[in-house]
């Protein structure tokens, strides 16, 4: 039987289209979303504005610095996240209460934009791979602003809930832990000022140093607590 030229050459390009889709399926799928960490690692830095009480968190310099012009205490790096990965934290700003909130849970995100709050996008990363560091939520039902915290600190969150805020489970995981504000070297031995020891003999170079000592945050009276401490004079240090 004769095949006519023009069919011969369909059948050509049907078996040759026909492979093509059989590689292509069978080839690993691209742009998707990588499912995890990578891309390197971004500090959290964590500010807290004392007309308000809210805290704030960003990891781009130029916003800490910023804020710190207008007012904000910079309180140092709260957590270390991922440069990247499948599950971002959408941040969000209602600008009736001048306050921030943060969320992996899209549902919850869109509830709030539903209800005036402005999606700023994803505010930075949770870890995929990594479950050592979560990060907790707890929520200020008195408060209309700075409502929400979020730390890695369990003494925080205990203080926290003992203060009559709601802890609200973890919000996201850290890939790192962070750390306090270096401060100012003191002269020892010249009482409990801003400067120097306590009277308990207990003296903290900075907050890291109570931080490696396992004892923060540091309670006004309790042995190493000193001013030069307590950032916003609340009677607690390195919270």
């Amino acid at each position: 039987m004769n095949v006519h030229p023009y069919s011969r050459s369909f059948l050509v390009s049907f078996l040759a289209l026909i492979c093509m889709a059989a590689m292509i399926f069978a080839a690993p799928v691209t742009g998707q979303a990588i499912a995890s960490d990578s891309g390197g690692q971004i500090e959290m830095y964590r500010l807290y504005n004392p007309n308000s009480g809210e805290h704030f968190y960003t990891g781009d310099g130029n916003e800490r610095e910023s804020l710190r012009r207008t007012g904000w205490r910079y309180e140092g790096v709260g957590w270390v996240a991922p440069a990247y990965s499948s599950t971002p934290v959408y941040r969000l700003y209602n600008p009736n209460a001048g306050d921030h909130h943060y969320t992996t849970n899209a549902t919850e995100r869109d509830n709030l934009v539903a209800h005036g709050w402005r999606n700023e996008n994803i505010g930075w990363y949770s870890s995929d791979d990594n479950r050592s560091y979560p990060v907790y939520r707890q929520y200020n039902p008195n408060a209309v602003a700075g409502a929400h915290n979020f730390t890695l600190n369990g003494n925080e969150e205990s203080m926290l809930v003992a203060a009559g805020w709601r802890a609200e489970g973890l919000a996201w995981y850290a890939v790192g832990p962070g750390y306090g504000v270096p401060q100012p070297v003191p002269t020892p031995g010249t009482g409990s000022g801003s400067g120097g020891a306590t009277d308990s003999g207990v003296y903290y170079e900075n907050c890291t140093a109570v931080r490696a000592a396992g004892k923060a945050p540091l309670y006004q009276g309790q042995p190493g607590y000193r001013p030069g401490l307590d950032r916003d004079g609340d009677g607690v240090a390195c919270e």
